[in-house]
């Protein structure tokens, strides 16, 4: 999904009492080189932008909130030696349920999104889809997730299950994620240097400029780009003031795979590029931390 869940990991987390931090704002730069380790015939590289903001809004005290997350990508990728500039201008709007039952949250989510070639104009352009997550509070240190994300895809209908878990290991250490979209092992070395492992998982589809619609014989077609990526990293975190955090990130992308796709009411072509390669990322968030 268009991050799955990176637009939701973050405020799916927070609001369901799930995390020991949460970025208002933040701006994310990553890269990934055009040869990668394991095959050399399939070029990809990548050069990531992201900027999102997370405005929760309490409707009481430590009670029910809504959650705005509006968020901007910009991604320039090269597949097989073409050059595609694609973007992704979305907004989240999430519903967080206290209590709905003893020690039962509910989180419930509606997003939309553009994601488009930079282009002067495309039609279809749109992705809206949705999710549910409920998290059972075993414990003050323990808490675990499960629900299920659709978005509307250009290549089709996608649905994933989702779980996850929030763990206070012990005063230093946490545990806490949504799987298949991300899970973070963090250390406390100090009150202002951070550090860990990360995962991510990401899914997306972007619409294309499609020239010859008709070329397959199915005149409904067009033309989309599909981005698989698997990221396993190291990260630190450090606080340059009380909310003010820079991160840097390197790792490894793992069953990276880019689809260039044709998909029409009759017809779905495509053809697949894959190449695993290591990565690095940069960010600068305004932080709210809580434990």
């Amino acid at each position: 999904m268009k991050k799955i869940i990176l637009a939701f990991c973050i405020c799916i987390s927070f609001i369901s009492d799930a995390q020991p931090s949460l970025d208002l704002g933040k701006f994310v730069y990553s890269h990934s080189p055009r040869a990668g380790l394991t095959e050399k015939k399939s070029p990809l590289r990548s050069d990531f932008f992201s900027i999102n903001l997370n405005l929760p809004l309490e409707l009481k005290k430590d009670g029910d909130a809504f959650l705005i997350n509006p968020f901007l990508d910009h991604n320039q990728v090269e597949v097989a030696g073409y050059d595609f500039h694609v973007i992704s201008q979305g907004l989240l709007i999430a519903f967080f349920k206290k209590d709905l039952l003893k020690n039962w949250n509910l989180l419930s989510g509606v997003i939309a999104r553009r994601n488009i070639q930079t282009v002067e104009k495309i039609d279809d352009a749109w992705q809206y889809g949705g999710l549910l997550l409920a998290t059972w509070k075993k414990n003050q240190t323990t808490s675990f997730k499960f629900g299920i994300y659709y978005n509307k895809e250009f290549f089709g209908n996608y649905f994933m299950p989702l779980v996850g878990i929030d763990l206070a290991i012990n005063a230093k250490d946490n545990l806490f994620g949504v799987l298949p979209g991300s899970m973070t092992f963090e250390r406390r070395l100090s009150k202002k240097i951070f550090c860990g492992i990360s995962f991510r998982a990401l899914t997306n589809s972007y619409r294309l400029q499609t020239f010859d619609p008709c070329f397959s014989g199915d005149c409904t077609g067009k033309n989309y780009l599909r981005v698989d990526d698997n990221q396993l990293g190291l990260f630190a975190d450090f606080y340059l003031t009380k909310r003010v955090v820079v991160t840097a990130e390197t790792g490894y992308s793992i069953l990276r795979k880019y689809r260039y796709g044709f998909k029409g009411d009759r017809i779905h072509l495509h053809a697949d590029y894959k190449n695993d390669n290591f990565y690095c990322r940069a960010g600068l968030a305004y932080r709210l931390r809580f434990r």
